[in-house]
């Protein structure tokens, strides 16, 4: 069932309620010619009205120009030193757009002081009071509420906007708990609204009767919810659905109780009845969309999947909820065998769930033996979606099901199509290399070393590669790497690279020194090989061994450590093959 609450941001909640600027904001064109005052308004001009006038004038540049942060404060001086309570109100807006608490608690500390009948105060300031953890002020402020004969109406919504802020919610259950504040009906409903949030139905089924009987109508919508979701949650569904169903007699206008029948309807598999409530319901779009999404997600739990496709395909394909309703709609229609029409809506999916979209693309598409298809619309949502990071990810996922023909691919199109992303042509080096298709890594990396010549990472990459791949460069290979090292000697990478640089020079101590340096900074599958074969070749057996164990957990697989322990202790490779 859909949950009645929807969270509001503190920031939004209190930008919301507080009221609008007392003045217009200001042109930033300034004139180069000083404005003259005639003498006959000079005592006007120097009057304390004019200079509070100015303060404001200054404060509302500063908020164009700089924002809430820089006129929080000014703002706030202006309201200590006047008595109208516009100006505290504005005060108090600004400080909330800065996200200053402190500023919010002296602000509407004045605002309150001049106008104590202004009911929006008392949630602005409450808020961060229990921000504050200032319990014992909260109460006050409640108490000074009910003596001020403001009503405490905004409370049951209160709770609702601060449902998931479990420290809020708590301070105020302790501060309604006070016998002098149960006066007020509204402190007894916010505290059901609390009672709801914790998971208390029993108490709620047993008692809310009589709450409601005396409720408000403007709290009884409400109140009809929890009731009915604290029924089901204790598996009277058929009780839920008769208070959801009166509840709608009562409030047929109700776009909440009906969202709560429909996915009650579901829940006790009446379909038919559901679907057809849902097409006849007077939604909005949004409204539709928002119901619909949740009502579809049910279906398929349900194993309704047909019916869900039928429903979500209905919906509006626009705004906020545009990605999820086609990423669900997409996986409905693949698991329905609906194949072609899953992948055309998943290649409309970007947003949050853009990556997602794309990952589950490419298993579509091998799952039907179509890969040759992935890159040419992978690169068209990169597009898109102005996000390289896909081709990356994408690459690796050609990699895993072995077709590094189609990552060089991918790679070789994108950096044609993202130039400047000097990422895609490393990776595209790295799965050269991969390929043993050495020339080309190297070309790659010259490539970009002469782009950054200062660069350590594309330096010591560089000569990394032509010391293993290019042993003729021996000499060459060894000058970048130390160059690399004299940029950055804390890269466990650098360090690797000198390590195995004098391991090949058949300097084994100063090897092994490197080595345990770049080892200790990041265990490394390819720097576990290199150390552990040092350790071989100095005798320590022992150590090399542990050092192969610990590598063999970061990557398994990884061709260079495999081939060394073959070599060395070829069974350590069976035996890390039994324990997983």
């Amino acid at each position: 069932m859909q949950s009645m609450h929807y969270r509001v941001s503190l920031k939004n909640t209190l930008i919301i309620l507080a009221l609008a600027s007392i003045t217009s904001a200001c042109s930033t064109r300034q004139t180069s010619k000083p404005l003259s005052i005639d003498p006959t308004w000079a005592p006007i001009a120097n009057s304390s009205h004019s200079a509070q006038l100015t303060q404001l004038l200054t404060a509302e540049f500063t908020l164009q120009r700089q924002g809430s942060e820089f006129a929080s404060p000014l703002y706030l001086e202006a309201a200590q030193q006047s008595d109208q309570a516009a100006v505290a109100k504005r005060a108090t807006s600004s400080a909330i757009m800065s996200d200053d608490n402190d500023a919010v608690l002296k602000a509407s500390a004045r605002w309150l002081e001049l106008d104590p009948n202004d009911a929006n105060i008392y949630p602005i300031r409450l808020q961060a009071l229990l921000v504050e953890g200032d319990t014992n002020s909260a109460a006050e402020l409640l108490q000074q509420a009910l003596d001020s004969q403001v009503s405490l109406a905004f409370l049951p919504n209160f709770v609702d906007q601060n449902i998931r802020q479990t420290d809020i919610t708590e301070q105020l259950e302790a501060v309604l708990s006070q016998e002098a504040l149960r006066q007020s009906i509204y402190v007894e409903i916010a505290q059901y609204h609390l009672l709801f949030i914790k998971g208390g139905y029993p108490f709620i089924v047993e008692n809310i009767n009589g709450l409601m009987s005396r409720s408000p109508m403007t709290e009884l919508e409400g109140l009809i919810i929890i009731k009915a979701f604290s029924e089901e949650q204790l598996g009277f569904s058929k009780k839920a659905l008769r208070t959801l169903e009166k509840g709608l007699a009562q409030f047929p206008e109700s776009q909440r109780i009906t969202a709560n029948l429909l996915e009650t309807l579901i829940k006790t598999d009446q379909y038919k009845r559901a679907l057809e409530a849902f097409y006849t319901a007077d939604f909005s779009p949004f409204t539709a969309q928002q119901v619909g999404l949740a009502m579809g997600q049910l279906l398929l739990q349900k194993g309704q999947t047909l019916s869900a496709i039928e429903l979500l395909s209905s919906l509006p394909k626009q705004g906020a909820l545009k990605d999820q309703l086609l990423f669900i709609l997409a996986n409905a229609q693949y698991q329905a065998g609906q194949t072609d029409s899953a992948i055309s809506n998943l290649l409309h999916v970007y947003g949050q769930l853009s990556w997602n979209a794309s990952e589950l693309l490419v298993t579509w598409l091998y799952d039907k033996k179509q890969e040759k298809l992935i890159n040419p619309l992978i690169l068209q949502r990169a597009q898109q979606d102005q996000e390289a990071g896909h081709v990356s990810g994408v690459a690796d996922l050609h990699l895993e099901r072995n077709q590094p023909e189609l990552a060089i691919d991918l790679l070789s199109r994108s950096i044609k199509v993202f130039p400047e992303i000097d990422g895609l042509r490393y990776k595209r080096a790295i799965t050269y290399d991969t390929l043993e298709q050495w020339p080309q890594a190297l070309a790659d990396l010259k490539w970009l070393l002469n782009k950054h010549p200062d660069d350590s990472a594309y330096m010591n990459a560089l000569g990394y590669t032509m010391l293993v791949r290019s042993p003729k460069d021996f000499n060459q290979a060894f000058t970048l790497i130390k160059q690399a090292y004299q940029l950055d000697s804390d890269d466990p990478a650098i360090l690797d690279s000198m390590g195995w640089a004098y391991f090949k020079k058949g300097n084994l101590d100063e090897a092994v020194d490197f080595l345990q340096q770049a080892w200790t900074q990041m265990q490394d599958a390819e720097i576990g090989a290199h150390y552990g074969e040092v350790l071989w070749q100095l005798a320590n057996s022992d150590k090399a061994i542990e050092i192969w164990q610990e590598a063999l957990q970061d990557n398994p697989n990884l061709p260079i450590l495999r081939k060394t322990i073959k070599q060395y202790a070829p069974e350590l490779l069976a035996e890390h093959k039994e324990n997983t």
